[in-house]
């Protein structure tokens, strides 16, 4: 079934007016006509389902049949990362973490960051895009561009940092001590500093490694999230 997706339609929405451009796709594009079965989202759980009732060269509207509320997944994953030098990397990687299922993405900025700017609209763009085509109902809430020391201080459930240096760590595949939400710290090509990773061990971020091979940023983002997922569906 086709899913769509708009940030304000609730349950009570008893009948639904495509926008301009998602009405023409309709006509021109999937050539649907009246008794189309449909549903949309709102990024928040909801699948709405209606049947085209009305199609015009301008206008298209569904008529709802039913609706669910979704429950979210128990495991929350929240990664905060580096944003990757090139922008269709960081597209990429939100791509995949939506389809994954990620609770939130936080771009980080740290001392050795290459880029230094983030489009945030541009990565939701692409996350709606992602929740459509892999059929989620529960969309990531990305965060502008912070600080890494900022959001140290802003986080509340425990947390995990993957670097290189010659630290303690242990094998993230290997990690069981997962609670319901947890943060993962990526950083950029160039690693976390020494005094970033000391800046996190200090408020209790917990050391992990993600293997013998060095990753590119955005692998092992998606590497990180992935295995902490699995980990917890093994517990």
């Amino acid at each position: 079934m086709l899913l769509f997706f708009d940030s304000d339609i609730t349950e009570d929405t008893r009948e639904f007016h495509f926008d301009r451009n998602e009405s023409k796709h309709l006509i021109k594009v999937l050539r649907k006509e009246i008794g189309t079965e449909i549903s949309l989202t709102n990024g928040k759980g909801l699948e709405w389902k209606g049947k085209l009732n009305m199609i015009s060269t301008q206008k298209v509207t569904a008529q709802k049949t039913s609706s669910t509320q979704h429950s979210p997944q128990v495991f929350k994953v929240h990664l905060a990362i580096a944003p990757t030098k090139r922008n269709e990397r960081m597209e990429w990687l939100v791509e995949k973490l939506t389809e994954l299922g990620v609770c939130s993405i936080t771009p980080i900025l740290c001392e050795y960051s290459e880029r230094k700017t983030i489009k945030t609209e541009r990565l939701r763009k692409i996350a709606i895009s992602a929740l459509k085509q892999s059929q989620q109902f529960y969309i990531p809430e990305i965060y502008p561009l912070t600080p890494f020391k900022n959001h140290l201080k802003q986080i509340k459930q425990p947390a995990l940092i993957a670097h290189c240096e010659d630290h303690h760590k242990k094998l993230i595949s290997e990690y069981s001590e997962i609670s319901n939400d947890t943060t993962l710290f990526i950083g950029p090509e160039g690693d976390f500093s020494p005094d970033e990773i000391e800046a996190a061990l200090a408020v209790g971020v917990q050391a992990i490694s993600l293997g013998k091979q060095r990753f590119r940023t955005e692998t092992a983002g998606l590497l990180g999230c992935h295995a902490l997922i699995l980990n917890h569906q093994k517990n």
